[in-house]
């Protein structure tokens, strides 16, 4: 299943660049004996919109037709990362600045293992964040962040 992966992978990135998009991920997985395909498409200078996920499933579902890479049905999902999406690298925290954020941290700094908060500036691998309630600036290491990701701000 890997090399169909790879496979898939490889034309996805390629209908990605023509439309100026990136992947995020891709996973083959069966869900309760059917095979499910999910594409999840970014775009690096704003959000993917609903017009850009179906015309990047229309390529890629031709493209999966024409080489019956996929012997059993399957379903096919192409969505993007979403407004809640997860912060991977240290350029998600650089491009998502100013945006919320819930941090998750691999140890306690100023006594708390979750902070949420604005992003205000990154310098070398340090994340600055303002927290949402009490505006506090703490410096994050990105070596101490477990996980990440943006939080919807109401």
């Amino acid at each position: 299943m890997n090399n169909i992966k790879d496979l898939i992978k490889e034309k996805a990135d390629e209908i990605a660049k023509k439309m100026d998009l990136e992947i995020f991920d891709i996973s083959l997985k069966k869900v309760r004996k059917k095979l499910k395909l999910e594409i999840i498409i970014d775009k690096l200078n704003g959000y993917v919109g609903i017009d850009e996920c179906e015309i990047f499933s229309r390529e890629i579902e031709s493209y999966l037709d024409e080489k019956d890479l996929i012997e059993t049905s399957y379903d096919l999902i192409v969505s993007s990362p979403g407004l809640d999406r997860p912060l991977r690298n240290l350029n998600d925290y650089i491009r998502f600045k100013g945006n919320l954020a819930k941090i998750i941290l691999r140890e306690r700094i100023e006594n708390r293992t979750a902070i949420k908060g604005y992003i205000v500036n990154i310098e070398n691998d340090i994340i600055l964040v303002k927290e949402k309630d009490g505006g506090k600036l703490i410096k994050i290491p990105y070596a101490k962040i477990l996980r990440a990701n943006l939080e919807i701000d109401l």
